[in-house]
């Protein structure tokens, strides 16, 4: 999907409260159109992924002077933010704690909050470690540096000792041309889209990770990898599936065509031959020995 801009944000919101009673929407209401949800809305607002225009300049100047960025909870003229401080990661860890004792299992993001003597939601704390919006002391700063080392970003889950993340060995430009090719093969030359199945034959992989791995620049660093952030900066977009689809448009087709024109077996031969650039080299990180200290 290409940016979206500021004027659709704005006309979709306002069919959403036309509908609802005036009712301002949050990340899981329902969207009032096919194609797009709250959820990849309020991510494009805070990742800047907004079309440049000068209505979009004046809101971001606005909300600066109040010293947020651009979401969508903060584009409701209602909105008022709960918290004014920075969590303490002391009282974090407190939180987890006493919550553990009480209900005998580690938090989830979604659990409910019930922790006697706090107002606070998981989700909000989550939110806030993996944000860095945590009032800086050594304690903290000690475990967002451990965390920094492993490669793995403060989160609640990353404070649970049971917490086995899984390192993937990242991606090649053209591990992921295959596996586009692939899915054109089996679906008529459609090109994928972040929720579409992934096809078999490859390690088990998700277009939204690769998508992902595109925006944060977890690719395999080569030639490839060069050019394809050349052309996204040259062009103004952000690195996604989309915009990488885009720069390959014509490869992708050529690659398609000749595929399909081949037998079954040299298809398979060639995907064999792709597959040790696609290995995923799963490793779990121990966290037990890193967050027992902690509690």
């Amino acid at each position: 999907m290409r940016k979206r801009t500021i004027t659709y944000i704005e006309e979709v919101i306002a069919e959403f409260r036309a509908q609802h009673q005036q009712r301002f929407p949050n990340v899981r209401s329902p969207f009032p159109r096919a194609g797009d949800s709250w959820n990849a809305i309020d991510s494009a607002l805070r990742r800047g992924a907004i079309v440049e225009c000068q209505r979009f300049a004046a809101l971001k100047a606005q909300l600066a002077e109040r010293g947020w960025s651009p979401s969508l909870a903060r584009l409701n003229k209602a909105y008022s933010p709960r918290r004014q401080f920075k969590r303490r990661f002391a009282d974090i860890l407190a939180m987890v704690n006493r919550s553990v004792k009480i209900h005998h299992r580690f938090p989830l993001r979604r659990s409910r909050f019930e922790v006697p003597g706090y107002v606070d939601t998981w989700i909000a704390i989550d939110c806030a470690l993996s944000e860095g919006a945590i009032a800086d002391c050594v304690l903290w700063r000690q475990h967002r540096d451990k965390m920094a080392q492993l490669g793995v970003r403060p989160s609640l889950a990353s404070l649970n000792p049971a917490y086995f993340p899984v390192r993937r060995q990242q991606r090649s430009v053209a591990a992921i041309k295959a596996m586009i090719v692939s899915y054109m093969l089996k679906n008529a030359g459609q090109l994928p889209h972040q929720r579409a199945r992934f096809p078999a034959g490859f390690p088990p992989d998700a277009w939204k990770a690769i998508c992902k791995a595109l925006r944060l620049g977890s690719v395999l660093p080569d030639a490839d990898r060069t050019v394809f952030y050349d052309w996204v900066a040259a062009d103004g977009r952000n690195p996604s599936l989309h915009t990488f689809m885009q720069c390959y448009r014509d490869e992708l087709a050529a690659e398609y065509a000749q595929r399909s024109a081949q037998p079954d077996g040299a298809a398979t031969q060639r995907r064999a031959q792709l597959a040790p650039a696609m290995a995923t080299d799963q490793r779990p990180v121990k966290f037990a020995a890193l967050i027992a200290p902690l509690f």
